[in-house]
């Protein structure tokens, strides 16, 4: 089992040290780890403006330092790659850039969680920002925003793609834009995840069915993360995940090291193998 996205403490909303989500992967079977925890909201004046969301600006160097140093400690024992869940936020580019060039990391997952729009940011997670608004314009928007995020060369990997889903359905769906995003994400040869948050939501992994044969027949790599916030969550939608894979004709999956792409593919014996390092991500 891989499990690139997770959570621990520093986040504010998540269980667990880097070591006990290291261990309980171990004890899960994960044979491949990626942690994953929220960044900092870099281009924020304020160290900790998001407590509950994401972690300080002023706790970033110790995370790194401190995942690097479980790396090594685990060698042989827990293939852990040292990970970042960083937001996409027009306008930010650069300063993200600037903070994510870190020898410590093996990938970057990029998320939308927020949209921007002229009055400010949608929040997905926070339905009284959308209230009033229209929801085929912010279905429109998000699928924007992943385009953009897919072509601003900061994520190896997009994590929760059609995370809009937990909204209320547009009216319109927003076909074209969801096509230019598909097209956009493969154009840049960014890799998209099979997220097991999904199930815990509306019992599907992200992405949809229909939009991973998109992504599969455009030739976009594909991952996997649970999206685990506690310790019952690691590996959630890994079988669900090899299965769609498997329908799909999909016979390898991606992970990172040092910014660079490798491929896991199935054994005889219905484990996942390798890797075998491919081109820079």
């Amino acid at each position: 089992m891989i499990d690139l996205h997770t959570h621990h403490e520093r986040c504010g909303h998540a269980e667990g040290t880097l070591a006990d989500v290291a261990g309980w992967a171990i004890a899960r079977g994960v044979a491949v780890l990626g942690v994953s925890d929220h960044a900092p909201r870099f281009a924020d004046p304020a160290d900790h403006p998001r407590p509950h969301t994401q972690m300080a600006r002023s706790a970033w160097d110790g995370y790194l330092a401190e995942a690097a140093a479980l790396r090594d400690e685990l060698a042989g024992r827990l293939d852990l790659r040292v990970g970042v869940e960083a937001d996409y936020l027009p306008g930010t580019e650069a300063v993200y850039r600037a903070a994510l060039d870190r020898p410590e990391l093996d990938y970057v997952l990029g998320s939308v969680h927020e949209v921007a729009h002229d009055g400010g940011l949608w929040n997905l997670f926070d339905p009284a920002s959308y209230a009033a608004a229209d929801l085929d314009e912010v279905h429109a928007r998000y699928w924007r925003s992943v385009a953009a995020g897919a072509q601003s060369g900061l994520f190896d990997v997009l994590a929760h793609l059609d995370l809009v889903r937990m909204l209320p359905p547009p009216v319109d769906p927003p076909r074209d834009a969801i096509e230019d995003a598909l097209d956009a994400i493969a154009d840049a040869g960014v890799a998209v995840e099979i997220n097991g948050s999904g199930m815990r939501r509306d019992g599907r992994p992200y992405p949809d069915a229909p939009l991973l044969a998109g992504l599969v027949r455009r030739g976009v790599p594909s991952s996997y993360g649970s999206d685990a916030h506690r310790r019952e969550q690691l590996g959630q939608g890994w079988g669900e995940a090899r299965a769609l894979l498997a329908e799909l004709g999909v016979a390898r999956v991606a992970v990172f090291r040092g910014r660079t792409r490798e491929w896991l593919v199935p054994r005889g014996d219905g484990a996942w193998g390798g890797p075998a390092r491919s081109k820079p991500s």
